[in-house]
Order: structure tokens, then C-alpha cells, then sequence
């Protein structure tokens, strides 16, 4: 798996088109292969099979990992069973976060993704 996602690790996506790619794979009807779906999702907003749409896949795969973080649970709201409400600055930052190894699976830095989070939320009262 190492050497299949090494050049992936690096590749930063947009953050705009991060957000645009999870709201596609939010709203795409629903299907058995979740896999096969991300890489239909990201191979349609791509324009194929492209490091992009490769990198993008991984991201999500890693979002997913890190909504069962602790220390991410607070960017999280449930709203109804099964449901999260998630900042699209987060999934934003998906796009551009540190990835890495850990135990041959694809994770994010969660400290890297909540100060990119943060970095790419708008400014709020005045401070």
C-alpha cells in the first residue's frame, strides 16, 4: 500500500474543490461500493483517472478516519442519529492538511487539520 499512495500523500487539493467533491459525494444517490463511488465522484470532477482525483479519494478516506478522533468531535455536531454537521472548513482543510502513514493506513495530522481549519474559517466578532 506504501508505494500505491506515496505520491498521493503530498498532492494538496483545492480547498474549494475539496468541499465541492464531499458535497457531490454527499448528495450522489446512495450505492453499496463507497469506494467505487468516490472514485466515480472524483474521476467526474477531474476529468478522469488523474493524480487529483487520486489524491482527493485518499483525503476522504482520511477525513473519514479522523471524524473518530476525539479531538475532532468538537468540529462535529450530531444533528440526527447517524448524521454530522461538518464545517466546510474542515473538509476544506482535508484538502490541504499533512497527511501521513500510520499503521498502513492514510491519516491526518489531527493538530495540522484543526490549525488548517481554523486558518481557512471566517473571522467572527471583534477581536
Amino acid at each position: 500500500m506504501n508505494s500505491d499512495v506515496q505520491p498521493y500523500l503530498t498532492l494538496r487539493v483545492d480547498p474549494n474543490e475539496m468541499v465541492r467533491y464531499v458535497h457531490e459525494l454527499m448528495t450522489a444517490p446512495r450505492s453499496k461500493a463507497s469506494v467505487d463511488k468516490s472514485a466515480a465522484v472524483a474521476e467526474a470532477q477531474w476529468g478522469g483517472d488523474t493524480a487529483l482525483a487520486r489524491a482527493a479519494q485518499l483525503r476522504w478516506s482520511a477525513l473519514n478516519r479522523a471524524f473518530g478522533d476525539s479531538r475532532v468531535s468538537t468540529w462535529t455536531s450530531p444533528r440526527k442519529r447517524d448524521q454530522l454537521h461538518v464545517p466546510a472548513a474542515l473538509i476544506a482543510a482535508a484538502g490541504v492538511a499533512r497527511l501521513t502513514l500510520a499503521e498502513d493506513e492514510v491519516v491526518f495530522d489531527i493538530p495540522t487539520l484543526l490549525d488548517a481549519t481554523l486558518e481557512l474559517c471566517e473571522p467572527v466578532g471583534n477581536a
